[in-house]
């Protein structure tokens, strides 16, 4: 089962781990939400400033698509300005060096085109008087070549937008943006991820054309796009309802790092009014630094190789993720899934290398650390995609029970429960003890939990599948990982 206390914040750099841990401090939220929230915002920050190369010089972007799934009240928005507080300074202040720009840009356009009137005035008085127009001629090339160059728009960051806009905004000069939102209801809900297709095609950092009528095509070309949208379950359940299948089908939700952490509402109580505030200056110090560099080489990005540990590291990931995709795999029901997990770890692992500032190619450490990373997070996927195809196959009330026990025990951080907890705060209809009696022994038979009686006490718990980081344990114990 995974949990709040198995997220492996602990294979962190120190600067951002230590800074994750100073905003739990501060605002009691999940610690995976703000894990979740901090990986978003390193993308955004690196994403145009490095590129990561796999195998055989195979070179990806490091942009990451995550979706956390968090109710009302567990400090989101909180946690998204204190990550994002200083870019969003920035973007106040290039907005506003933008504005003077762009009028004294459009007061040069305006001198340039009655420049260009006066030399076509001329020319047209040239060849009607039959005069020599070669001059007027290269006083108007000369001219053309000077065509005021409209400032750069620098916008990092976009909440609710539609794909026209961001086609559009990509198709100018800086290619870098995220659609980052601690409340994305208005993202499933809208027009943003309307077009999965181009989405996913600025996962993979691939050409895009975009056609408009009475206009001539575009090329978005080395475009970076980082998701990250912390969301509500009734909206992300409605998305999938109207949109899973496509979503799963065109590969969007296997490119997406997707989790839903225990909510610590009713947990946050204050035992210590006093909590340190050093870290999250020293992060976001090299974030800045790392933006500026971003913006200042706005098309140069560097491509980070691995080290020959860390490769060997990476193929050998690799090759476990493959097997587990065999048809009595771990990995078995989730192909789509697994197609992207050693793409999204050596991603991972490329942002967590640079952003701590390690020097030369991404190391072992870097590596170990994103498997653990992308290995919790595989967990996540299946426990939230297994449930709801478990419970499209097979709705019976003893399924709904099962799935009840574990989201409970989940809740309350138990490892199983007394079966009178049922009849007190189980579904009304769970609350006989004839009819529990009979769900349980019907889930007993079928493996999916475990009794035994203590005194009078009966306790259950429910049985889960193996996770990633149980069958990596498993491999590794047995020589085969």
């Amino acid at each position: 089962m995974s949990g709040d206390q198995e997220f492996p914040i602990h294979v962190f750099p120190a600067r951002v781990g230590n800074a994750i841990y100073e905003i739990v401090q501060h605002t009691h939220a999940p610690l995976p939400m703000v894990a979740a929230e901090m990986l978003g915002v390193i993308s955004l920050a690196c994403q145009n400033r490095i590129d990561v190369c796999r195998l055989n010089n195979l070179r990806s972007p490091t942009s990451l698509f995550i979706v956390t799934i968090a109710e009302s009240g567990e400090r989101k928005s909180t946690v998204s300005k204190l990550l994002m507080k200083p870019i969003y300074q920035l973007e106040e202040r290039l907005f506003d060096l933008y504005k003077q720009e762009i009028i004294k840009w459009r007061y040069n356009v305006k001198i340039f085109k009655a420049e260009e009137k006066a030399l076509m005035s001329k020319l047209k008085s040239e060849i009607r008087g039959g005069k020599d127009p070669t001059i007027t001629r290269e006083s108007l090339s000369m001219l053309q070549d000077s065509y005021p160059v409209e400032p750069v728009r620098y916008k990092l960051t976009f909440n609710d937008t539609t794909p026209a806009a961001i086609k559009e905004y990509l198709c100018g000069d800086w290619r870098s943006v995220g659609i980052l939102s601690d409340e994305a209801g208005t993202i499933f809900n809208g027009y943003a991820l309307n077009e999965l297709p181009f989405v996913n095609k600025m996962w993979d950092g691939a050409t895009y054309s975009v056609e408009r009528k009475n206009a001539p095509e575009r090329l978005i070309k080395n475009a970076r796009l980082t998701l990250s949208l912390q969301v509500q379950s009734v909206v992300i359940n409605r998305y999938i309802e109207r949109k899973g299948d496509i979503a799963k089908g065109i590969g969007f939700f296997a490119r997406t790092l997707i989790c839903r952490p225990f909510s610590t509402q009713g947990y946050r109580q204050i035992t210590n009014p006093v909590v340190s505030s050093e870290h999250l200056p020293v992060f976001h110090e090299r974030l800045m630094e790392i933006v500026n560099e971003s913006i200042e080489n706005k098309d140069e990005r560097i491509c980070l190789h691995f080290s020959p540990e860390a490769r060997q590291r990476w193929i050998a990931f690799y090759n476990q993720v493959e097997t587990e995709m065999r048809l009595l795999g771990f990995l078995s029901d989730f192909k789509d899934y697994a197609s992207k997990i050693a793409e999204n770890m050596a991603r991972i692992a490329a942002l967590l290398h640079y952003f701590n500032g390690d020097e030369g190619d991404v190391s072992l450490t870097a590596v170990e650390a994103a498997i653990e990373i992308s290995a919790w997070y595989v967990d996540e996927y299946i426990k939230l995609f297994s449930k709801q195809q478990e419970l499209d196959m097979v709705n019976t009330d003893a399924d709904e029970l099962y799935w009840w026990i574990k989201e409970y025990c989940n809740q309350n951080l138990l490892p199983y429960m007394r079966k009178n907890t049922i009849l007190q705060y189980g579904p009304n209809r769970f609350r006989d003890r004839g009819k529990v009696n009979e769900l349980l022994s019907t889930l007993y038979s079928q493996g999916k939990i475990k009794a035994a009686k203590k005194g009078k006490t009966i306790f259950i718990q429910a049985m889960d599948t193996w996770g990633f980081n149980e069958v990596k344990k498993y491999h590794r114990y047995t020589c085969l990982f």
